[in-house]
Parts: C-alpha cells; sequence; structure tokens
C-alpha cells in the first residue's frame, strides 16, 4: 500500500527547493533534493536540499501545506466547491466539518490567486471582453460584484476582481489586464454601456502626455491620453422596456470603426456584441453557490465568496476543456479533424 502511494507523488526532479536564499532556490531539474523521511497517512515526502540543508516538506507552498485530512478527502472538497456545491452541502456530502470545508476554500483562493499573478504574464490577446456579475455576501440586500475581462478567442479569463460595482473596481480590472499583456496598446475591447468604462479606459490603455501651457504662467493643463491607432472600445448597449430587450445601440467610444470592424473580422463577428463574456458569466454561476441567480443561495463572509471566485475562475482557466481550446489536426485521424489543447495565448 505504501508503495502505491509513493508512486502518485510528483517526481523529485520536478520540485525546487523553497529557501529563497537558497542558490538553487526555485529551480527544477538539478537534482539537489533527495527524500529524509516520509511521514503522515498519506506518505509525505519530507525533503532535504543538498546545496542549503534547507529540509521542508513537499506540500511546502501548496494548497495542500498543513492540511490535516487525507488528500483524497481534500482533493473531493475543492472538486465540489468547483461544480457549484455549497460549504454545507461539501460537508453533508464528504462527512466533514463545515469548518475543514471553509479553511480549504480559503487556502484554494489564495493559492489560486497566486498561481494566476504568476503564470499569467505577457498574455498575447487582441480582443477581449469584459463584464460585471452580482452576488450577495452576508444576506440578499448586500451586493459583492465580480468583474473579469477575458479574449475572446481563447476564453482565457486575463484579469478578475471582486468588490463594490464602482469605478474603483473598474480602474482596478483594466489595470490588472494592462500589466498582464504583452502588447496593449494593440487591443480592441467589446464592453457593455457603463460609463464607468469609457471613462477609465484612456487612462488605463491610452498613451500620456502633457499639453503645453497656452501662457508663460499658470497652471500645466491636466494629463491628456492619446489612443494609438492599433487600440480601440466599442460598448454595447441594450435598451430594455419593461425588462424586455427593444434596441441595441453600438458606440464607438474611443479609437476607429475600422479597428473594431477588424476585429469583427478575425472572430467572425457580424456585429459587436459581448456574447462571450455573457456566457462564462452563466459558467461562473454554475461553478460558485454564492453567485447562482434566483436562489437564497449567498456567501456569509466575504472571504468565503473571493476564494470561490478566484478558485472556479482557476479550474475555468487552467483545468476544465471547451470547444475553444480545439484546433485542426496536422493529419485527420479517422473522423476526428480537431484535437483537445491547452490554448492560452501566453507568449514564451
Amino acid at each position: 500500500m505504501k508503495k502505491d502511494l509513493e508512486n502518485t507523488h510528483l517526481p523529485l526532479e520536478s520540485l525546487a527547493c523553497v529557501n529563497p536564499d537558497c542558490q538553487d532556490y526555485g529551480m527544477i531539474g538539478l537534482e539537489n533534493l533527495y527524500v529524509r523521511k516520509v511521514y503522515g497517512k498519506d506518505h509525505i515526502r519530507y525533503l532535504r536540499c543538498r546545496t542549503c540543508q534547507e529540509e521542508f516538506s513537499e506540500r511546502k507552498n501548496t494548497a495542500l501545506w498543513n492540511v490535516k485530512i487525507r488528500e483524497g478527502k481534500a482533493i473531493s472538497i475543492a472538486e465540489h466547491l468547483s461544480e457549484g456545491n455549497s460549504i454545507k452541502g461539501t460537508s453533508r456530502l464528504l462527512r466533514v466539518d463545515p469548518s475543514t470545508v471553509r479553511r480549504l476554500n480559503k487556502k484554494a483562493g489564495q493559492h489560486s490567486k497566486r498561481y494566476h499573478d504568476e503564470k499569467v504574464q505577457n498574455v498575447n490577446a487582441k480582443n477581449l471582453q469584459a463584464d460585471e456579475r452580482h452576488g450577495f455576501v452576508s444576506k440578499k440586500n448586500h451586493p459583492s460584484w465580480e468583474a473579469e475581462l477575458m479574449d475572446i478567442e481563447s476564453k482565457f479569463i486575463l484579469s478578475h476582481v471582486q468588490g463594490s460595482r464602482n469605478e474603483r473596481m473598474i480602474r482596478a480590472l483594466l489595470a490588472d489586464s494592462v500589466s498582464r499583456l504583452s502588447t496593449p496598446h494593440e487591443i480592441a475591447l467589446f464592453t457593455d454601456g457603463d460609463a464607468k468604462y469609457a471613462t477609465t479606459f484612456p487612462k488605463a490603455f491610452g498613451q500620456a502626455y502633457q499639453p503645453a501651457r497656452k501662457r508663460a504662467r499658470g497652471r500645466f493643463p491636466k494629463t491628456h491620453y492619446r489612443i494609438p491607432r492599433g487600440l480601440a472600445h466599442v460598448q454595447v448597449i441594450k435598451h430594455r422596456e419593461n425588462k424586455r430587450l427593444k434596441t441595441i445601440e453600438i458606440r464607438y467610444t474611443h479609437g476607429s470603426k475600422k479597428r473594431i470592424d477588424q476585429a469583427l473580422e478575425e472572430l467572425g463577428y457580424n456585429i459587436a456584441n459581448t456574447s462571450a463574456i455573457e456566457r462564462r458569466n452563466g459558467t461562473a454561476r454554475s461553478m460558485s453557490k454564492a453567485q447562482v441567480r434566483k436562489t437564497l443561495a449567498f456567501a456569509k463572509r466575504e472571504e468565503e465568496k473571493i476564494a470561490l471566485g478566484w478558485w472556479a475562475t482557476t479550474v475555468y482557466n487552467w483545468c476544465r476543456e471547451h470547444r475553444s481550446l480545439r484546433e485542426e489536426l496536422p493529419v485527420p485521424q479517422g473522423k476526428k479533424s480537431t484535437d483537445n489543447v491547452l490554448q492560452l495565448w501566453l507568449s514564451d
């Protein structure tokens, strides 16, 4: 039994020293680690680095670090949460205490955010969509929003922000996206008609410049923002009457219509829309119990909802397969002309 469990561990060549003062810190494949002992019911390996003589658990800096329950049970809890089960529902199904589920949910959320910050850098994306979805915390009259910005072609979530729906949230969403893009001045952004996107877009994506003073004395004019030729922002404004959709207005807020038409041709769209991010909103609501609409579901604590949001985003980005990740095979295999590949549009 012990031998079988040890075979499920990652090879030592894929692990790295966790001591920041070690010269081999974060480097894999150096054969500087060896197993000093094995402990716990899951036969966790306790490692030692030959370079710095530091000793640490193989779970150090992972979401399973210092978890007291069996590894299989912890993974089941995470899977139940990502499929839209509630905290108490998960605890009943897996016969564990709700506090255990809350603790693992918090750890998974924190680890997911760190993983996203580390991996999602220099993303090669040109056509983006942004939107917000509402949920509730503590009680039904206390809304808490999630805002996301995604790449339309790969359906990859570039940025995820939670909080109150105000200009600060939109500013944080766009600023975070700019920091993760390889070419932030060559994108086409599709959003809804929220005025906060229109006022924040130039400051986040535009090129700042200081206009000259008209006179020799007096204050300098405020900073202006220039929109490069490859940058554009279009808003899809839906006009409703008695909760029924009547008309749709396309507003070219920043940049040229030619840049938006180019993006529509690349995507195969006839008109500007936000369909990709709206479908993502539906998927996200099915993956988080606190986001389900027209039910009594809501998160009791703000940190629970934030952790659930980050965990669901990470599972959607890195674990789930969907049709947008299909590409044609170089040589068709029987009736198969496509294959599922992880196509995250991340540059080397």
